[in-house]
């Protein structure tokens, strides 16, 4: 999550089947679409990794309300979930849940892009200057104590930050690079704008072109930096553990995004989603089973599917 608009795991058997989900026809070799009801879902598992559903955290059993305006989870941090909350009135700012829910502020007044490492160690806070220069700064993720700053050319994003180096995506010029936020390296990774990474399932995705004719290559990282997919339609969400599928989403999607698709790394559609509403975060559980933020017309829920077939893990809440 690493702006405030909506953007965009179970057992590997899942024994509930799909009895919210209805299936479309499909062409030959393609398999079919599933229709997403979270009210009509029977509940299956709590989610194995953390989730937000409204203003509360989820995880395996635990269950934290965070009371705010508006809440974005990070991701976990040591024993301790990393969030990003907006008071009814003040500026946004970063603050550690403990599991009895007890809150500590370690960022005032965030003005930009927030990303979690995966590791839980740091904040990064991305702010675009009036300069066409964005400012990144690199925070300890348990005192809030500032780690590097760095100023960088054109509008950039931190797709993601492990073990002290982050992967960044930037436009006005387009380019990939690796920064090392200890020593202040930086590694050119490719030429064009990047816009997902995941370090840990060793892929990177970049943008082709612009505006109408835009496409999407997904590589490995460097050094193979092997290119795996290409497409004009679609653009990658999240990527599992393995890196060996991926949940993409109409590469020309502005607002809510109503279809999801699960392909294998080399384009091999696997699964469809629709729903009457729109989805929020996605997310892998496993290498198979995708988490996802589904709010319907009048109910939410955070849905666990594995291909076609779903289940609710999580209770349902109002759809806002």
């Amino acid at each position: 999550m690493r702006s405030r608009s909506a953007r965009l795991l179970a057992p590997a058997a899942l024994a509930v089947a799909a009895v919210g989900a209805s299936l479309t026809s499909a062409t030959a070799g393609t398999p079919p679409e599933t229709t997403i009801k979270p009210a009509s879902l029977e509940r299956g598992e709590n989610p194995a990794v953390p989730q937000l559903l409204g203003k509360t955290i989820l995880d395996g059993d635990l269950r934290i309300k965070v009371a705010a305006e508006e809440v974005q989870l990070l991701g976990r941090s040591g024993d301790e979930y990393v969030v990003l909350v907006y008071p009814r009135n003040g500026s946004a700012r970063v603050q550690r849940v403990a599991a009895d829910g007890d809150r500590e502020t370690i960022i005032k007044n965030v003005d930009g892009d927030t990303l979690l490492s995966r590791d839980g160690q740091q904040v990064f806070e991305s702010v675009v200057s009036t300069d066409a220069r964005t400012v990144v700064t690199v925070r300890d993720a348990d005192s809030g104590d500032r780690e590097a700053r760095r100023t960088f050319r054109g509008y950039l994003r931190v797709l993601d930050a492990d073990n002290g180096r982050a992967i960044l995506g930037a436009s006005s010029p387009g380019r990939t690079f690796r920064w090392k936020t200890g020593t202040g390296g930086i590694v050119k990774i490719a030429g064009r704008e990047g816009y997902f990474a995941d370090i840990h399932a060793d892929r990177f995705a970049t943008f082709v072109g612009t505006g109408e004719s835009a496409c999407s290559t997904l590589s490995s990282l460097p050094p193979q930096a092997e290119v795996l997919w290409h497409s004009c339609q679609q653009a990658v969400t999240a990527a599992s553990p393995n890196g060996r599928r991926l949940v993409t989403q109409n590469i020309y999607s502005d607002g809510p995004v109503g279809d999801l698709q699960v392909s294998g790394d080399h384009g091999r559609l696997l699964a469809g989603y629709d729903t009457s509403g729109y989805f929020g975060r996605v997310a892998f559980e496993t290498n198979r089973a995708v988490l996802v933020q589904a709010y319907g017309t009048k109910k939410a829920a955070i849905v666990r599917c594995v291909l076609g077939e779903c289940d609710r893990a999580s209770r349902l809440i109002d759809a806002p």
